[in-house]
């Protein structure tokens, strides 16, 4: 004789795939909640990232730190869900920044809190195991945020000043005849000015944004990846005195109808190229080293 109803495993095994995901459904709610709060603090940056062609990289800022998470996925479901205290002071801390932010007219201060509040808010609704997975990916949001006008201004100017006496050093060694006044370069019959689009500062969040992403793309030793992130700017830094240099060496031989060449109509995208080049050699490098100290 035969039972009619079926085994129990049969009528447990449809929820299974469901199950696993139903605790993080709070986590989901927790990041879409606060994406929600900070609605109206994005369209302005992403305003600023269309009409300032130096900060256009923060389009593809949110893009990389997704794909930072979501290369992790594996180690991430394996994690158990917890909660940890540490997450809840810093969801009011963040709070606290998009309130004086938006009140106070500094939206800098506002835009930089919704980092702060993402891992807070991981950390509180999923655990520290979950949270070490993703604080890269988080984090790598902060390189999307214009820096402040007026601090931007006086570091441009600044840079202005540095990467015009390189460029005037770097000039003279390779037998130019130059004076440096200021930001402008005296050559034989014409004046240069390393102007503020010239200046490596305004890539530099950029550079160093890539470092840190391209840091990630294989595994490698922390102390490789820390090195690839701290490295990128001043490999932007020198890459951008190249340029500039090979610019004025042009105009010297060629004269005026050099500043059409590509190297210098586009300034940021040479300088992007060849950072990119300058670190994949130093990676090549250091992992050549890394290789051969290596214990046996």
């Amino acid at each position: 004789m035969t039972s009619s109803f079926p085994p129990a495993d049969a009528v447990k095994s449809p929820a299974m795939p469901v199950g696993p995901s139903l605790p993080w459904i709070p986590l989901g709610a927790g990041v879409a909640g606060v994406l929600g709060i900070y609605a109206p603090v994005v369209p302005a940056m992403v305003a600023e990232w269309a009409a300032f062609p130096n900060l256009s990289h923060g389009f593809a800022i949110p893009f990389i730190a997704a794909y930072l998470i979501w290369a992790r996925r594996e180690r991430i479901a394996r994690e158990a869900l917890g909660s940890s205290p540490l997450g809840l002071p810093l969801v009011v801390l963040g709070l606290a920044a998009l309130a004086l932010g938006s009140l106070g007219g500094e939206p800098f201060l506002a835009r930089v809190s919704l980092p702060v509040m993402l891992l807070g808010t991981v950390l509180f609704l999923a655990g520290a195991r979950v949270a070490r997975h993703v604080w890269a990916g988080i984090g790598f949001l902060l390189f999307m945020i214009p820096l402040p006008y007026l601090m931007l201004k006086s570091l441009t100017y600044q840079f202005q000043l540095v990467d015009a006496g390189a460029s005037a050093r770097a000039l003279s060694w390779l037998g130019v005849p130059v004076f440096q006044e200021g930001v402008f370069l005296h050559l034989p019959g014409i004046t240069l000015e390393v102007a503020s689009v010239c200046s490596s500062v305004p890539a530099i969040a950029a550079l160093t944004a890539l470092g840190a992403a391209y840091g990630q793309m294989h595994p490698r030793p922390t102390w490789l990846r820390a090195t690839l992130i701290v490295a990128a700017a001043p490999l932007g830094f020198l890459s951008n005195i190249v340029r500039i240099t090979l610019t004025a060496v042009s105009v010297y031989y060629f004269g005026p109808v050099a500043l059409d060449n590509v190297i210098h109509k586009f300034n940021g995208t040479t300088v992007f190229l060849m950072t990119v080049v300058l670190l994949v050699a130093l990676d090549a490098v250091m992992l050549r080293l890394a290789t051969r100290h290596r214990p046996r």
